[in-house]
């Protein structure tokens, strides 16, 4: 709304209280209000999908896998893949692809190939959790690009009222001060805890990850043990 419009209605009229949310939106006009509930929607999505997936039960769930090394160390295969096939982590994803890889080799590479198989789905498992993950980032980054230009805006605007008609009065230039206001401050309000949990989920993922190397590492031992066991018998 142009500032000596929204004067010109409320020059004689008696003061109206209003929602503190209904006023953010109305000061942020028709692009940046649509523009950061947009923005506000997708980071509340990504914290609830990050928080459920980086977590230990859908990656490294440790009572999973020992019950699956106990399967592998007794060489029950079948119900070792089963069991990878039944889990939803991440681990269990990865060595299920493995056993199968393994099932179906031929000749002497089979576990060689069986092991590439599980290396190249837990590194593409992991890029998708990292791919997810760093939209916080680009969150954290363009919401206070956002917020920016906001201020110039409305800046620009209470500038021009000046420009245009000299001295005008304080509530004229009220609406291209409270758009400068209000889109900085709703930037800065979601680019920081934006910051804040990507750093959070990546510390996270970072840790979860590497236990995911060390427990796939073990459960390859006793399954290339048995293997070259069974070559040489």
């Amino acid at each position: 709304m142009d500032a000596l419009v929204l004067f010109a209605q409320v020059a004689g009229a008696e003061p109206v209280s209003e929602n503190l949310l209904m006023w953010y939106l109305r000061a942020c006009g028709w692009f940046f209000g649509p523009t950061f509930i947009v923005i506000s929607i997708v980071f509340v999505t990504l914290v609830i999908m990050n928080w459920l997936t980086i977590t230990r039960n859908a990656i490294v769930p440790t009572e999973m896998i020992e019950q699956f090394q106990t399967r592998l160390k007794n060489k029950e295969y079948q119900e070792a893949y089963e069991l990878a096939k039944e889990s939803d982590s991440l681990f269990g994803r990865v060595f299920a692809v493995g056993l199968v890889a393994m099932s179906e080799g031929s000749g002497s590479d089979d576990f060689a190939a069986a092991q590439k198989a599980m290396e190249d789905s837990a590194e593409e498992e992991v890029m998708l959790l990292e791919h997810r993950l760093s939209y916080l980032s680009t969150i954290a980054s363009i919401s206070p690009m956002v917020g920016l230009l906001g201020t110039f805006w409305g800046m620009i605007e209470s500038f021009s009222v000046i420009a245009q008609h000299g001295a005008p009065p304080a509530t004229a230039l009220a609406a291209g001060i409270s758009l400068a206001l209000v889109t900085g401050q709703i930037g800065l309000m979601l680019a920081i805890p934006s910051m804040v949990l990507f750093e959070v989920f990546k510390n996270r993922l970072s840790r979860f990850v590497l236990e995911l190397n060390i427990q796939m590492e073990n459960s390859l031992k006793p399954l290339q043990r048995n293997y070259s066991a069974g070559k040489k018998g």
